[in-house]
């Protein structure tokens, strides 16, 4: 072989080396990692004290694609953060969130995971995307009772017969499962009343509450029609705040789903950290 062959085969191998994934060493989750994505560049000058100030102010934690094995380094931070991003790493437990008691959004997708756990403490969990990862089976009380979209595609799980049913009649606030929405036909295999239904009985139990505060007196008078009117507008306030919560709640929704597809919001975004 002559020097230019030599040459030649050397820069193949280096390429080799460039798309070698497996050369790469997984790294556990650090201060220096977080500070690195989330901070501007002069942060290495700053005291300790600005730092840990700084941190103290994130609230979506963006760490996709940094080759994480372990979750660690998270008690820095503090009850603001509502979003994690850990998709597109080496991570193999769910572990060290008991910290992050307000976290409503976390993507874990494509990554080691085998098990789903230490995540039932996170009550404010709406949004979970365990997708690509190796969960064969899982136990149901794992999962945070909050979640309202769940996604486990690309898991040996979900050939499970009855991957969907088992799921959706234990968590009775999902609305999407794997990308797919939940249909009325599935709640009330279930076991959960449909939407007209819970309507229907809402309405005839404030048709009961009108008919209790009716007065029944020999004579009418202005007492009555009075009574009357206060039971009618006190109904009309509460059917209102209601509907204000139920608009809340499809708001949260919205919210989450626009995370995952990266849509625009058109309201005013959140003010924040940098991010990459």
């Amino acid at each position: 072989m002559n020097e230019s062959e030599e040459i030649e085969k050397e820069d193949l191998g280096k390429c080799a080396d460039l798309f070698s994934f497996d050369l790469v060493k997984p790294v556990r989750l650090s201060l220096h990692l977080i500070v690195k994505r989330h901070l501007p560049p002069d942060a290495k000058d700053w005291s300790h004290e600005k730092i840990l100030e700084a941190l103290q102010k994130i609230t979506h934690l963006r760490l996709d694609r940094e080759n994480i094995s372990d979750i660690d380094g998270l008690e820095l931070l503090s009850d603001k953060v509502t979003n994690i991003y850990f998709q597109h790493n080496q991570i193999r437990r769910i572990e060290n969130l008991e910290c992050l008691k307000n976290l409503q959004f976390l993507t874990l997708s494509g990554n080691q995971i085998k098990c789903v756990e230490n995540l039932r403490h996170l009550e404010k969990l709406y949004f979970l995307d365990l997708s690509f990862n190796q969960v064969k089976d899982f136990d149901i009380d794992e999962f945070p009772q909050s979640l309202i979209i769940l996604n486990l595609k690309g898991n040996p799980c979900v050939t499970h017969p009855d991957h969907r049913g088992r799921i959706i009649q234990d968590l009775p606030k999902l609305k999407q499962l794997d990308e797919v929405e939940i249909s009325s036909d599935e709640k009330l295999e279930a076991g959960f009343k449909t939407k007209e239904e819970e309507e229907g009985e809402e309405k005839e139990g404030e048709d009961d509450e009108e008919d209790e505060d009716i007065p029944v007196r020999d004579s009418g008078g202005s007492k009555d029609i009075a009574h009357l009117t206060t039971s009618t507008l006190m109904r009309s306030q509460q059917r209102l705040e209601l509907d204000l919560k139920e608009h809340l709640k499809h708001s949260q929704e919205l919210d989450l789903i626009r995370e995952k597809y990266n849509i625009p919001s058109s309201r005013t975004p959140r003010v924040g950290l940098k991010q990459k």
